[in-house]
């Protein structure tokens, strides 16, 4: 296929960052996570404690990693991905893309319905994706804009016609814009959809109980076409209780309790202690994360002078953010948003390697319009994150510029956001995706729906745009990181200061998991040991 000298490039570069990071599985009492002795056994029920309520549960609106993390277990997409990049037929049992990359070919698995009973097949791929492109809400329209129409060949063959070649759509295929829903429980919940999709997806589990800020309920779906490598049907589990806890330390307590069998985020300052735990399994890979400060650039506001945006992203200092944080060294400093995960990553790209407060008061001068002072939103409930954003105050206090901490959910921050409404910046990052891609473009282009910026810059546009349709990775590289210089350094749309990993902790009894780049747990082959 056209993408195998990606995936070779993509690999190499997330092996790099395995080797930066030291980020390598392991677990208290040194048990393999999940190549464990002990045979997995049907039944029992496992409580996942959730960093943030859920905003959307609608694969088209949904724009925060936490919807994700239920997406995956009741949602099967088109395409999946393995812990090591690996892009892995799913609904789409293979696919053949043509010489010219504008048409791609899917061939469905025909063993597939829909947990309301009604079918899957070509014609629901075709539904759902024009769905995902027309709606006028749609979040997904910047992952599919390459995408002309779909045509279905047959009852288990569509075909996806493309504008031009788009290196990134497996990627994007891999999550929300491969997910398929089911257009019967679509038409009938209505408005209801996006926090109470039952029956909805066809994947291991299916979503029976939605109690916004308490909890949900997915059940095993015991028709579920997966099988584990040893023929075993999946999946093995009964039920999943996912609980939102926005504390860190609250959730770990949970956990060693037994309130809580599976987390995806801890601090810094305790994973010595969890990988000493012999209740407990620490595993950790690199992440395509990153960390951010989001300014309004839309006219009327203080960053629509984007010398401001420069002088913190220089005044800043990532290596004590990193270092003295909440992170505690664990993660990379970083200056934009292609990962070292990612196939195009600079090395060299290191625009202020030190906080440059002097610089940045220059900046601000030439403005003339006297001393920078705003408000940073930042999402309530964990301490720590509150200690990173107090942190970064103090640094740009020595550049004088004056950044006021306000706190509100994090549903709350990204609704000021997606409508431009913030008055100085947000502190909100995001947990990556496997193509530099879908670490960008939405972000940067002009209108696209993940641009909370309010970003636009034309040769920033024409860079990004001519990247999607270039399949030679090199090439690709050179235009991102041509994109990558104008929208952090010369034209800034954001400040980037780091990057994340993906750890993964449960209870030593929950065995079959293991860790992904994106940080998202995968239950469909975990069991629990009774």
């Amino acid at each position: 296929m056209r993408s195998a000298r990606y995936l070779v490039a993509l690999l190499s570069a997330f092996a790099i960052l395995l080797a930066a990071c030291g980020q390598q599985p392991s677990g208290g009492g040194g048990a393999s996570p999940s190549g464990a002795a002990n045979k997995p056994v049907y039944g029992g029920s496992i409580t996942f404690a959730l960093e943030n309520d859920v905003s959307n549960l609608d694969p088209m609106l949904s724009g925060l990693f936490v919807d994700r993390n239920i997406h995956y277990a009741m949602y099967d997409s088109l395409v999946r991905v393995d812990p090591k990049g690996n892009i892995l037929p799913w609904l789409a049992e293979k696919w053949e893309t043509s010489t010219d990359g504008k048409t791609v070919t899917f061939t469905l698995r025909t063993d597939v319905k829909y947990h309301d009973g009604t079918a899957f097949d070509a014609e629901s791929v075709k539904w759902n994706i024009d769905r995902y492109k027309t709606t006028k809400e749609s979040l997904r329209t910047a992952d599919l804009g390459s995408v002309d129409s779909v045509t279905v060949v047959d009852p288990k063959t569509v075909k996806f016609n493309l504008k031009s070649a788009f290196a990134p759509l497996l990627g994007a295929l891999v999550d929300r814009a491969g997910m398929m829903v089911s257009k019967a429980v679509v038409t009938s919940a209505g408005a209801d959809f996006t926090l109470k999709p039952f029956k909805a997806g066809t994947g291991p589990f299916i979503l029976t109980e939605a109690v916004k800020g308490d909890h949900y309920t997915l059940e095993k779906n015991p028709n579920w076409w997966g099988k584990d490598k040893d023929g075993n049907k999946l999946p093995f589990l009964d039920k999943i209780t996912v609980r939102p806890i926005t504390d860190a330390d609250v959730a770990l307590t949970n956990l060693r309790t037994g309130n809580a069998q599976v987390l995806n985020r801890i601090n810094g300052k305790d994973v010595a202690a969890v990988k000493a735990d012999s209740t407990l399994t620490y595993q950790e890979v690199g992440s395509f994360s990153w960390n951010s400060l989001v300014p309004n650039e839309a006219p009327g506001f203080i960053f629509n002078e984007k010398r401001y945006v420069k002088a913190v992203a220089m005044a800043i200092d990532r290596d004590e953010i990193l270092k003295s944080g909440p992170a505690a060294g664990i993660g990379l400093v970083g200056w934009g948003p292609i990962s070292p995960a990612h196939f195009a990553y600079d090395a060299n790209f290191k625009p202020w390697p030190k906080a440059d407060p002097d610089g940045a008061k220059k900046l601000i001068a030439d403005v003339g319009k006297g001393p920078l002072k705003f408000e940073l939103l930042v999402p309530s409930g964990d301490a720590a994150t509150l200690q990173a954003a107090q942190l970064i105050k103090s640094e740009l206090a020595k550049a004088d510029i004056t950044m006021d901490l306000k706190s509100q959910t994090l549903n709350e921050i990204v609704a000021l956001q997606q409508k431009h409404q913030h008055p100085g910046m947000t502190f909100v990052g995001w947990s990556g995706r496997l193509d530099p891609d879908g670490n960008t473009y939405d972000f940067v282009v002009t209108g696209s729906p993940n641009n909370d910026s309010s970003y636009s810059n034309k040769q920033v546009d024409d860079l990004m745009a001519q990247q999607r349709a270039e399949s030679d990775p090199a090439k690709r590289k050179t235009l991102l990181l041509q994109a990558q210089q104008i929208y952090t350094v010369d034209d800034p749309s954001r400040v980037w200061y780091g990057f994340g990993v993906s750890p993964l902790i449960t209870v030593k009894s929950l065995l079959g998991m293991e860790s992904y780049p994106d940080r998202i747990p995968r239950f469909q082959a975990a069991s629990i040991q009774k």
